[in-house]
């Protein structure tokens, strides 16, 4: 049940990452002008999205070495 959770974590995480993808590019589609300071914003999104997804990773491995 355990990894039934995590991958649903890992699923959702992934999901919220694309999303930050998706709103950056549909607004540098509009405003080309600001991109610089989108693409920064982004990766920053993007790196903090990714944190919980590794810390899920490690937390399946974690459990599947304790099993």
């Amino acid at each position: 049940m355990e990894f039934l959770g995590i991958g649903l974590a890992i699923g959702l995480a992934s999901f919220g990452e694309a999303m930050v993808v998706k709103q950056t590019i549909e607004s540098v589609a509009r405003q080309p002008e600001i991109s610089g300071t989108l693409r920064t914003f982004m990766i920053i999104g993007a790196a903090l999205v990714e944190t919980g997804i590794i810390f899920a990773f490690i937390l399946g491995l974690l459990l599947w070495i304790k099993m």
